[in-house]
């Protein structure tokens, strides 16, 4: 029996989601990465991060539609656009679980998850944007669904997400019926907060 993931923590003990997103991970570069970059690149030339967040919040919503690749559990492409499900967090592909001692891949499960839902579907995103995180302000965000599915409510009802409560409210009562039911990462026994994850792969 291999032991407990070192970092890993019981439910309950790590903060919902830090104030700056971290970048997801692969070989694609996320939306999160290229603000990172963006807010870099403003550093770097004297523009202020406000003046940049206002110029992509005066740009038009965007609205598209087609088939969709799944980057992972929280993350489309569209049309060449990289979209992230709004209100929702799922871990990476790589990131593990802990069940009875043993690891388990809910991060696999959860880009897969994703790829069901979405197969052979024509998926339509609407852009929602974030009006109270600098960093989320320049990212892409959206409501996707598949017909009448909200691909955010599924994947966090399906315990496949967490819901970000302070990014929306639109999910939580979803994660709830998850967490209930144990399914998904609620199934497990140990599991880190998708960011927190993330930063701590970064930072080690």
């Amino acid at each position: 029996m291999r032991p407990p993931l070192a970092g890993l923590r019981p439910w309950g003990t790590s903060r919902q989601i830090a104030a700056q997103p971290t970048p997801k991970g692969g070989n694609m570069m996320s939306s999160r990465v290229v603000a990172g970059l963006v807010l870099g690149i403003a550093a770097t030339l004297g523009a202020s991060a406000p003046a940049l967040a206002q110029a992509f919040a005066n740009e038009p919503l965007f609205e598209e539609s087609g088939t969709a690749t799944v980057i992972d559990g929280d993350h489309i492409s569209l049309n060449g656009r990289t979209i992230g499900l709004w209100g929702i967090d799922a871990p990476l592909p790589i990131q593990p679980c802990v069940k009875d001692g043993q690891e388990f891949a809910c991060g696999r499960d959860a880009k897969r998850s994703l790829e069901t839902l979405v197969a052979n579907q024509t998926v339509v995103c609407k852009e929602v944007r974030d009006t109270e995180n600098l960093r989320r302000r320049m990212l892409r965000w959206a409501r996707c669904t598949v017909g009448d599915l909200d691909l955010s409510a599924e994947q966090a009802r399906l315990g496949m997400a967490i819901a970000l409560s302070d990014q929306s409210q639109d999910y939580v009562a979803q994660e709830a019926e998850a967490k209930a039911a144990k399914v998904g990462i609620w199934s497990a026994d140990e599991f880190e907060n998708p960011t927190d994850w993330e930063f701590r792969m970064k930072t080690e």
